[in-house]
């Protein structure tokens, strides 16, 4: 028998088999066992069906509460797609996006319901406020009025799409990701494989869940009754807190967060070892190191939206696991090896052909499997480009060393080019990161009359620390090769991220080539 793939039925497992166990914990809310979360679920299903948005694009509005989780599992099961939004956008963006996706319902926090209520009015869409007290009263009377008996997951392709994930937003039109029920089982799965998460997992919701699915994490957990704790806003004093109030195991971050979490004015020693995936940006070995002398052991993982998202992990031996926090740090702060349902991923030259493991030559990460992304939503041209030659290509410039250990270098958009020769900004950050003072670096091109481009590096300092463009440049040139030091620095109190906790270098670098014709020179 053929039974569709789809990460519901890891929902549909945990509400089976662990109906007593606590499903979800809020801290200073509600908690919720397996058998009231299932309640909850087809509660929300059925009211979805019952105001005819069956099979319709569903949107979802929302920081980490229990209510945006609730969500990822009862829309899919009333048969329509999930869209889910970035938290930190405008007006104008979230009209974009929900023109293109074709969005029919929002399920909106109540905190960010003034975001959306003018653009819903002006598209025709019906809004549904989620929050607590009166904010939430009808939301929760619209659930209270359905029937809790278990819907029938209503899956019956597993290459249909169930959410349409926009990207970052670092052009003025994201594209809409089209995931599936099989792309986003299989990452599901593995994410459960390499995260050793069982019945005894407490996983803390510091990811964004809007952020590619939060990495899968609002599926797979439940899968091996495990259980979830939101977090409706990442601080470092309340991911602590959490930590330590409710036992947690797991948690996923950008290496923002881990910034965050490491900072030494709010740094804690665990009293319990906390398993932690990171991605989003290539981690430097200083914030893993720190990390583990904490308690944490940090995980280096590695995709994109469009690969649903995990690819790649920094997997280490157990001989590399007992070598010293330095030299695991070095490890780990690579992308490492294709992960078990990954399919092929490859380093790629301009004929799609491997790059020799020299690490040395640069070639392109590139993807093909059962991970990649059905498509992009109305955008055939975009999607033809992406998946040109039967692979996806990632934009990321990377290494393969000797022992096939993947490692990025750059994106493409981000080599600087100075008087003929490239500059990995990932390479210099590496090295101002391992400056004690410094808490963020990017670096990024600016243009120079003399070479073309130059490095520009923003620089964001621990609270109280001081250090200056002298000594940044002595620390860099005492690592690198003198045209490597950044020419310019700019300190700011803070770097501009995505809320996935990306630097938005396309701001840091506009600023630099403003009034030019060209950004690159």
């Amino acid at each position: 028998m053929n039974i569709p793939l789809t990460p519901l039925d890891l929902v549909r497992r945990g509400l089976s088999v662990y109906p007593e166990q606590v499903a979800v914990i809020q801290p200073g809310g509600p908690r919720f066992t397996y058998r009231e979360w299932g309640e909850r679920i087809f509660r929300l299903a059925r009211a979805v069906q019952a105001a005819g948005h069956a099979g319709a694009h569903v949107a979802v509005l929302s920081p980490n509460t229990h209510q945006g989780l609730l969500t990822y599992s009862a829309v899919p099961w009333a048969g329509s797609v999930l869209v889910p939004l970035n938290t930190r956008l405008t007006p104008e963006e979230y009209a974009f996006q929900l023109r293109h996706a074709e969005v029919r319902l929002i399920l909106v926090d109540e905190t960010l319901h003034g975001r959306v209520e003018q653009v819903a009015a002006e598209q025709g869409i019906d809004v549904w406020v989620m929050g607590q007290g009166e904010t939430g009263a009808a939301f929760e009377a619209r659930l209270a009025a359905q029937d809790t008996t278990p819907l029938p997951i209503p899956v019956t392709d597993e290459d249909a799409t169930i959410t349409i994930n926009f990207t970052s937003g670092t052009t003025s039109s994201p594209k809409g990701v089209m995931l599936t029920h099989r792309n986003t089982l299989l990452n599901a799965v593995e994410t459960l494989f390499y995260f050793r998460a069982d019945q005894d997992s407490v996983y803390l919701h510091t990811l964004p869940d809007f952020h590619a699915n939060g990495w899968g994490g609002v599926w797979s957990f439940f899968g091996v009754g495990a259980t979830h704790v939101t977090l409706p806003a990442v601080r470092a004093d309340a991911a602590y807190a959490a930590i330590e109030a409710h036992g947690v195991t797991h948690l996923c971050a950008a290496p923002t967060v881990l910034s965050m979490l490491t900072d030494p004015a709010c740094a804690r020693m665990l009293t319990r070892p906390v398993r932690v995936a990171t991605a989003g940006s290539p981690p430097h070995a200083r914030t893993i190191a720190d990390m583990n002398a904490l308690g944490f052991h940090v995980t280096q993982v590695y995709g994109l939206t469009e690969t649903s998202p995990l690819v790649t992990v920094a997997e280490l031996s157990a001989e590399q696991e007992a070598r010293s926090t330095a030299e695991r740090a070095a490890l780990i702060a690579k992308q490492g090896f294709e992960m078990l349902l990954a399919g092929e991923v490859d380093v790629m030259d301009e004929h799609l052909l491997p790059t020799p493991h020299d690490g040395v030559t640069l070639g392109e990460i590139m993807v093909r499997g059962n991970l990649v992304m059905k498509g992009y939503y109305r955008n055939e041209g975009a999607t033809a480009k992406a998946l040109e030659g039967g692979w996806f290509h990632t934009g990321d410039v990377a290494v393969t060393h000797p022992d096939g250990r993947v490692e990025i270098r750059d994106r493409n958009k981000d080599v600087i080019i100075s008087g003929g020769e490239n500059i990995s900004s990932v390479e210099v950050e590496g090295i101002l990161y391992g400056h004690p003072a410094v808490r963020e670096a990017v670096v990024v091109a600016m243009p120079d009359e003399q070479w073309g481009e130059v490095p520009c590096a923003f620089i964001a300092l621990h609270a109280g620390q001081q250090a200056g463009p002298d000594d940044l440049s002595a620390h860099v040139r005492a690592h690198l090769a003198g045209f490597k030091v950044p020419k310019h620095y700019e300190f700011r109190s803070d770097l501009p991220k995505t809320a996935s906790g990306k630097f938005q270098k396309y701001i840091l670098r506009g600023e630099l080539w403003a009034g030019r014709e060209r950004a690159v020179n």
